[in-house]
């Protein structure tokens, strides 16, 4: 897992060519003026969700992970926490379907907050608990951005 301001997402870049290319999109200025919606850059191999919505509390969020896809995801106003966890530590509630395990909260866990101006990067092995907040709730715009890992 990578936690960092989006004006050091260039230092990333350097992961892969996907992320790379995944990373500028970041750089876009009218993003946040997107729609709620799907939105592809290479197709099946990069593919972006702008997300609206209030968090929630930390007991209604839940643990999901990823085989197929790397997720940025990028605050673009507001603020979450996000729970983050090692994939094989956790305890499977929900299989893969298609591309989402969901996973129940282990006894521990590491929690990252993000906001306006901040992005994740959670790789298949990193599991995460995203949208719920920390004291206060807050109205959050996010751009997740999938990268397809193989």
């Amino acid at each position: 897992m990578i936690a960092d301001k989006i004006e050091n997402a260039h230092l990333y870049s350097g992961l892969s060519p996907r992320i790379a290319k995944a990373l500028e999109l970041l750089e876009d200025k009218t993003l946040a003026e997107k729609e709620n919606g799907r939105y592809e850059l290479d197709g099946d191999n990069i593919f972006f969700m702008i997300q609206r919505y209030p968090t929630k509390e930390k007991a209604d969020a839940k643990f999901e992970a990823h085989k197929d896809y790397l997720d940025i995801q990028a605050i673009l106003d507001g603020a979450e926490t996000i729970g983050y966890a090692p994939t094989d530590e956790l305890t499977v509630t929900e299989p893969y379907k298609p591309d989402v395990m969901k996973c129940a909260d282990p006894e521990y866990f590491t929690e990252v907050r993000l906001s306006k101006g901040m992005f994740g990067i959670f790789f298949p092995s990193d599991a995460h608990k995203p949208c719920y907040h920390y004291k206060d709730q807050s109205n959050v715009l996010k751009a997740v951005i999938k990268v397809k890992v193989q």
